[in-house]
């Protein structure tokens, strides 16, 4: 019951502080038009992990450049994703070599951040698709929590993320757009928790957000 409501008051302030960093992306977007900014939710999916397969409960992704050229640009990005899984675990007592099933808790909270390179097809229109290569580093925390103990293991790796994406522009003057991207995201973080050993994390995702 605690971790439900820590989760719902964590995902309200996360929700709060996007909003707040939009406003201040939508000034600056406004100030210098060869600037970028992107936002939004990222849903991420763990591709054959040693830890636990289950979807990302809470992705968030921040992006922002400047394009030196109309089609070319640099800049940089930080992602939050945490995940968190339900699972049964068989144990047996040395001392009796009886076994029980009980239950364990698994959460994962990943935060990649570093530069960007990216490449738009066009620029001049309300549609803009564009591919794009990140490069980073990732902090990561793995925990396991059983009913008598609970176990964790922090641990810092390279990054890398290829990302194709579109931003597109209802309105006029490209005020306001939606951008959306499809990713894989590779990353050299190992852990040892509990006797689950993670050997670098490998994971395809989407992000659904608002582009300035």
């Amino acid at each position: 019951m605690y971790r439900k409501h820590y989760i719902k008051d964590f995902k309200r302030f996360i929700t709060l502080y996007l909003f707040f960093i939009l406003g201040i992306m939508a000034l600056n977007a406004q100030v210098n038009p060869n600037t970028y900014y992107q936002c939004g939710w990222q849903f991420d999916f763990p591709i054959k992990s040693d830890f636990s397969n289950k979807m990302n409960d809470l992705g968030l992704y921040v992006d922002a450049g400047y394009y030196f050229t109309h089609n070319i640009s640099l800049g940089g990005f930080i992602n939050v994703n945490t995940q968190y899984d339900n699972v049964t675990r068989n144990v047996t007592n040395d001392n009796t070599s009886t076994s029980e099933n009980i239950e364990e808790t698994l959460s994962y909270i990943s935060v990649p951040f570093g530069a960007s390179l990216r490449y738009r097809f066009v620029h001049d229109t309300w549609w803009q698709p564009y591919i794009s290569a990140k490069v980073g580093v990732n902090y990561a925390e793995a925990k396991s929590t059983m009913p008598l103990d609970t176990y964790s293991d922090k641990s810092w790796g390279f990054y890398v993320s290829p990302e194709l994406g579109i931003n597109i522009f209802p309105f006029k003057k490209y005020l306001l757009g939606i951008n959306l991207a499809a990713y894989y995201a590779y990353a050299t973080n190992r852990h040892d928790v509990s006797s689950r050993q993670v050997n670098g994390l490998n994971s395809m995702g989407i992000r659904l957000g608002l582009a300035f």
